[in-house]
């Protein structure tokens, strides 16, 4: 092949794949969690949990006695699992781990044992 075709070739590729990132543009992003702040009181996440877990907002069977997230029975361990359930499926943002200002978004996955957060 010839410099000028190959050339050709090179720019056409080059501007296929310029387009294709303009199009569909990778999203190089970290997982992330919501979970409960430490400072956060038992009050105020008694208070998650119950708004989450009314009105079939979150699942909260999970949390429950005999389900894999109920032990350790801690208002932080079972708010941290609704609260990220929550956050999950409302788009991940800072606004769905607020929570008044008890959720604290990571990038450590907090699962342990069988309780799994997704």
């Amino acid at each position: 092949m010839n410099a000028a075709k190959l050339h050709n070739v090179y720019a056409v590729t080059l501007v296929f794949l310029l387009s294709f990132l303009l199009i569909c543009p990778l999203r190089f992003s970290a997982k992330t969690w919501c979970v409960s702040d430490p400072s956060a009181t038992d009050a105020q996440l008694k208070a998650n949990i119950d708004w989450a877990c009314s009105e079939g907002k979150v699942s909260c069977v999970i949390i429950g006695p005999g389900g894999p997230c109920y032990e350790p029975n801690t208002f932080a361990n079972h708010a941290s699992f609704v609260m990220n359930d929550y956050y999950q499926n409302h788009g991940g943002t800072e606004e769905a781990c607020d929570f008044n200002h008890t959720g604290r978004i990571v990038s450590t996955n907090p699962s342990y044992g069988g309780c799994v957060f997704t």
